[in-house]
């Protein structure tokens, strides 16, 4: 896997331990933690558990529609605009790797979209990543919106573009390859059967279209299954199933 991503830091020693373990265990891949709050602390304590890891990347996090905005963060969009600039760059102080996370992007009003899009690239975030919280896109609609983001935000040309995507229409991994067809180059997945893009799925979707879409993937899949499997074993023991 080219990045892994694990949970961010809720309860401060156990999490940061847990991260801390996991860094010193992954060297391959991009382990990628997300920052819990728009604050100098919070980034200096996710930090302080990721700088061992040898490919260390932080990850911003902000809604960006207006019901999210309001309620989850209490902050209007100028606000909210200035919090993710100046966390970004904090970030980048510390880490050249750093990803802002549009959340609900689909659903936000396109012009404020864009101009944050463009503010997180400016400030110094080199992966760029549109989440589809709702998961009420059907592809072609998902692939527009992508392709209406590199025709409206010319910076992210220069940087990576993720999307991570709702299955609440179980339609995750075919909008996942309507973005990948539009210009996306990374995607948010999951090994266990959670709300979003299978990475068993999308994977070996992705193997067998690879000259249609004139990508690469370099996933072993059929390792990646014999994996997915342990862990579905692993969640039922832990559950008492059989």
């Amino acid at each position: 896997m080219d990045v892994i991503e694990v949970e961010g830091i809720r309860q401060s020693k156990v999490d940061s331990l847990r991260i801390k373990s996991i860094a010193s265990a992954v060297s391959g891949s991009i382990l990628s933690v997300p920052i819990e709050h728009l604050d100098e602390a919070s980034v200096n304590e996710t930090w302080e558990a990721l700088k061992g890891a040898s490919r260390p990347r932080l990850q911003v996090t902000s809604p960006v529609s207006a019901v999210q905005m309001e309620y989850i963060c209490g902050m209007k969009p100028p606000k909210l605009l200035e919090a993710v600039k100046s966390t970004i760059e904090r970030c980048r102080a510390l880490c050249e790797d750093v990803e802002y996370l549009a959340d609900d992007a689909t659903r936000a009003d396109s012009a404020f979209l864009y101009t944050i899009l463009e503010e997180a690239i400016a400030a110094g975030a080199s992966t760029v990543t549109v989440c589809d919280a709702a998961g009420n896109m059907l592809p072609d609609e998902f692939g527009a919106f992508i392709r209406n983001l590199y025709e409206n935000v010319p910076s992210l040309k220069n940087v990576t573009l993720g999307v991570a995507v709702s299955n609440a229409l179980s339609m995750a991994d075919a909008c996942a390859l309507a973005a990948v067809r539009e210009g996306a180059c990374e995607l948010k997945a999951a090994a266990y059967a959670v709300n979003t893009v299978s990475l068993s799925g999308v994977t070996r979707a992705l193997t067998v279209k690879a000259e249609a879409l004139d990508i690469t993937c370099g996933v072993r899949t059929t390792e990646m299954r014999r994996i997915i499997r342990q862990i579905r074993r692993l969640v039922n023991d832990g559950r008492g199933g059989h």
